[in-house]
């Protein structure tokens, strides 16, 4: 069974189907993908579909469709259907990445890991053990909320072997929150910060709250 044509939409797609010597009662003569598909390839939903459309319209494998185009990494969900009477509907959902996960992986709003051929760029970096993508992606979000009221932007944050947290923001300094109270450290820093001015020419380079009653606090100047 061959896949001979795709008209591609803003939308999704759509396979005609040459069944040559097909001979079920109720032939599949079309797949039909819907959603906003913009990073899916032809190639890739040619290639996830076409070897479980054997079987006519009502013979063909629905879940093992769905299997294959949600192995896809840009595929979220995928939703099968079969539409009377010579089509099967698939209908995805594309991931939304919010955080690039290690080096070569990222990750979406739950926290789901997923492993494309090329990452986009503009999205904050987490790291982490194994195992520990929703709890980074969740302190995350919660620092982000607490540190961009000072002008604070986190761009990064790191979980180490040691259970330990380093945040990295946007003008390239570091805050090392450690492995303990860090709730009670960063809400130290926000009584704090309304205090602290720093010179035209500095920016952070390291703001250390691993202190039991206070933090450190060094600047770069700079090289302009």
């Amino acid at each position: 069974m061959g896949l001979v044509a795709l008209a591609t939409l803003a939308w999704g797609g759509m396979w005609a189907l040459d069944h040559g010597s097909e001979t079920a009662v109720l032939p599949l003569e079309t797949v039909r993908f819907d959603g906003d598909l913009e990073r899916l390839s032809e190639a890739e939903l040619r290639e996830a579909v076409s070897a479980h459309l054997q079987g006519g319209l009502l013979g063909v494998d629905v879940a093992a469709l769905r299997r294959g185009v949600e192995a896809l990494p840009w595929v979220d969900t995928a939703t099968v259907r079969r539409v009377w009477p010579d089509t099967v509907r698939i209908t995805i959902r594309e991931q939304q990445p919010v955080a690039r996960w290690g080096e070569v992986a990222l990750m979406n709003a739950k926290a789901r890991v997923f492993q494309p051929r090329t990452l986009p760029d503009g999205l904050p970096s987490l790291t982490g053990p194994p195992g520990s993508a929703a709890r980074v992606l969740e302190q995350y979000q919660a620092l982000r909320l607490a540190l961009t009221p000072l002008g604070l932007e986190p761009i990064g944050l790191d979980l180490d072997e040691r259970r330990a947290w380093t945040v990295e923001l946007a003008d390239g300094g570091l805050i090392r929150l450690g492995r303990e109270d860090t709730q009670s450290r960063i809400e130290r820093l926000i009584r704090a910060w309304p205090r602290i001015t720093p010179a035209q020419d500095q920016r952070i380079a390291v703001i250390d709250l691993r202190y039991p009653n206070g933090f450190s606090l060094r600047w770069t100047q700079d090289e302009d």
